[in-house]
């Protein structure tokens, strides 16, 4: 009989360690939802004490007289229904230091008085007192499960109130059973047929109430994933606007920055347009005439291929600006290439304005970005620098661009002599729309930072060493 009982035992046993490593593999995974560890703790204890209580059933033959491994055991069954009373409560209320406490000293207290009952007591008064004990924290447990599915509403959460109610019904025929029996049980033959079958009714319920709390995380599982799925769709949809947005802004910024060097570019073209068209004029003259100079005319041709260069070069740089996507995959770039097609749309504006660009940035150095956008940055310093100088009483207006390299990082700086800018509001520089009184700063330099940041750099502001304004590019390093 007792190796039949203990089997019992170690088959439940073993169902609840089923259900508790397979928790366990679960929660090696990248879930952000993992079982509350006052569930895992109640498993992992309702499993140790089915198994102490096994052993003990093997190694007993008066039951009046059972060894003290069902005392470890008994307060281990406890233990698990005071964590999973706990796991509920907590959905409900904070569970405070001096809660946990009290709970972890009345186990212990349970067990120091269940050893007294297991010594001095009957096998019928210990059952009385076990069974009316865990009947009172059942009634604990669906009270709190009742007020945590009163917002959720979820399925798994009313199995186990069905679970925890089977419990309770299986129980209490337990207490019928001890108190109706007219004589002592002293051997495990004796126990009522009735007795065995409700209790181990009882420990399925327990195992049920187990899985059923499994389930409920499993519910919410899937639900966070349809949340999740949902909430991302909507992230998508932003991103989607504020790249839809922030290319808006660079079209704009595009128009805005070319705009200011509209008559610049006009006459950048014409002047080899109308190069062009003189010496197309002279040499189609020359041509007619009955004694032709080859070397002339020669000359004549390569002038206007020289022209025609010119003028398709400043095309290209403009077509560079518009027609490229502002999220083109990043190459290297050359930055003395890129200056040199800033500073020939600019040419003739620097010029009118008496400013004079310095460079002094070696061939081998580049940026981890496309040509175009390289071109927007120094297109909006260049201009910004420019706009600052108009007001400046220097009597050489010079914009200085520089670069180097280390070991780790290429540095490129953009500096100017003119007025620099107020120290209250060079914090607010990179600001969308932040408003300076320096025309094009609130849209300019924040899609600097934009465009220099989505490729690893940085761009930071710095007083000029002659009283300007500055600006530092840093990019690290990559083969």
């Amino acid at each position: 009989m007792k190796v039949l009982l203990a089997l019992n035992f170690f088959i439940f046993a073993a169902i609840q360690l089923g259900l508790l490593l397979g928790i366990l593999h679960y929660l090696q995974g990248e879930s952000k939802s993992k079982p509350n560890p006052y569930w895992l703790l109640a498993l992992i204890t309702s499993v140790t004490g089915l198994t102490f209580f096994a052993v003990g059933l093997l190694n007993t033959d008066d039951i009046q007289r059972v060894p003290p491994i069902f005392t470890l055991a008994n307060a281990l069954f406890y233990a698990a229904a005071i964590l999973q009373g706990l796991f509920f409560y907590s959905f409900n209320h904070p569970v405070s230091k001096s809660l946990k406490w009290a709970l972890g000293v009345s186990i212990l207290c349970y067990g120091i008085f269940f050893e007294y009952l297991r010594q001095n007591w009957t096998f019928e008064a210990r059952t009385i007192f076990v069974a009316s004990t865990y009947a009172i924290i059942l009634a604990w447990q669906i009270r709190e499960a009742r007020i945590v599915n009163r917002n959720l509403g979820l399925q798994q959460l009313r199995y186990f109130q069905y679970a925890a109610i089977g419990e309770a019904l299986f129980l209490a025929p337990r207490l019928v059973v001890l108190l109706g029996s007219s004589h002592p049980i002293n051997k495990m033959e004796q126990l009522p047929q009735l007795l065995i079958i409700f209790t181990f009714g009882q420990i399925l319920m327990n195992t049920l109430s187990f899985i059923a709390i499994w389930g409920y995380w499993s519910e919410k599982l899937a639900i966070d994933s349809r949340q999740t799925e949902s909430q991302n769709l909507t992230y998508k949809k932003l991103l989607e606007e504020r790249e839809t947005l922030i290319g808006s802004l660079i079209r704009a910024n595009k128009s805005s920055t070319t705009g200011a060097l509209s008559a610049s570019i006009a006459h950048e073209i014409n002047q080899p347009l109308g190069a062009i068209q003189i010496n197309s004029e002279y040499l189609q003259k020359k041509i007619s005439e009955e004694v032709v100079d080859r070397e002339l005319i020669k000359k004549l041709a390569d002038d206007i291929s020289k022209d025609n260069m010119r003028a398709a070069r400043i095309i290209r740089t403009l077509k560079a600006i518009f027609s490229e996507k502002y999220d083109a995959f990043p190459e290297k770039v050359s930055i003395a290439e890129v200056i040199e097609s800033v500073i020939l749309l600019s040419k003739s504006d620097l010029g009118e304005k008496n400013v004079r660009v310095e460079v002094n940035i070696p061939n081998g150095i580049s940026m981890p970005m496309s040509f175009g956008e390289a071109q927007q940055i120094f297109l909006n310093l260049i201009n910004n620098s420019v706009q600052a100088l108009q007001a400046s009483t220097q009597s050489e207006r010079v914009i200085r661009v520089s670069g180097h390299e280390d070991a780790e990082n290429i540095m490129i700086r953009c500096e100017d002599n003119g007025p620099g800018v107020p120290s209250d509001q060079a914090q607010y520089l990179f600001d969308l729309f932040s408003g300076t009184k320096r025309e094009g700063m609130g849209l300019g330099l924040w899609l600097c930072e934009y465009i220099i940041g989505r490729h690893g750099g940085k761009i930071r502001f710095d007083s000029a060493y002659q009283g300007g304004a500055a600006f530092e590019i840093t990019f690290p390093k990559t083969e």
